[in-house]
């Protein structure tokens, strides 16, 4: 069976080639996309077979929109840990086809998803700059999607902006929430719960820099604070016969991190 046509391109900028007819993944490394809106979104839109783009630490912050349209793209992976490579303007995704999704990093200030009917799995875990104000539109781009994994205060913002459109996710199974421990109120939290009802499988992530590791055993009626005065209690269930432990571990980005999981 022959393997689909890739192309891989490393250090450098969009080469002067408009048709790739039988072009199907596409990965793109340190590719500076140059400061042509139009350039870039003909670009893909030429790539009529393409069905997996990868942009890595891609050079997009001179772009004002950064527009992907493919029409049998099923695979999207953004990613961008480096803030100094600074952010584009917006992104706009509108992919009828694409069944996972996942933009993280310093990638846009405003996020804009159109048209995702066949989205099952999305990763939408935005870094910005101090002091930036979002203004992105997720529904009912997102309406489809089943597994959700993102940032907290970015969905927080996103539900508040939907006045005139139904921020409901009817077939939402499993939901993933990442926050900072300054970012996360309960109020906030109960909010999205409420919008939510059906879910199956809620997982809350806390994350903070540290540096280290401490680890506390907690013994009948201890308590401890964990990060926030708003969290009045935890209950813990099933253990598997071993005491319940409260565990911080340093030199990563996860503080603390809660499962909920129910029928």
């Amino acid at each position: 069976m022959s393997s689909p046509s890739r192309s891989n391109c490393w250090v450098g900028s969009l080469p002067d080639i408009k048709v790739f007819p039988a072009l199907r993944v596409l990965d793109l490394n340190s590719v500076d996309l140059l400061e042509d809106d139009d350039l870039v979104k003909h670009f893909l839109e030429s790539c009529l077979s393409l069905e997996d783009l990868s942009l890595d630490y891609c050079i997009i912050n001179k772009l004002n929109l950064f527009s992907i349209s493919c029409p049998k793209l099923k695979k999207l992976t953004i990613y961008n840990g480096d803030e100094d490579l600074g952010m584009c303007g917006g992104i706009k995704v509108s992919c009828p086809l694409l069944v996972h999704m996942d933009i993280t990093g310093y990638i846009a200030i405003d996020f804009f998803f159109e048209s995702l009917d066949s989205l099952k799995e999305a990763v939408i875990d935005p870094k910005f700059e101090e002091n930036t104000n979002t203004k992105s539109v997720l529904f009912p781009g997102i309406s489809h999607v089943e597994s959700l994994q993102i940032d907290f205060y970015f969905f927080s913002q996103c539900i508040n902006a939907a006045c005139d459109c139904d921020p409901s996710l009817p077939n939402l199974k499993t939901l993933v929430l990442t926050t900072t421990i300054d970012a996360f109120t309960f109020d906030k939290f109960l909010r999205i719960l409420n919008y939510y009802p059906k879910v199956e499988s809620l997982e809350l992530v806390i994350k903070q820099q540290f540096y280290g590791r401490e680890e506390w055993e907690l013994h009948e009626d201890d308590k401890r604070r964990i990060m926030t005065p708003d969290l009045e209690s935890v209950e813990f269930f099933e253990f598997k016969g071993e005491k319940p432990k409260l565990v911080l571990v340093w030199l990563e980005i996860t503080c603390l991190e809660m499962f909920f999981s129910w029928d």
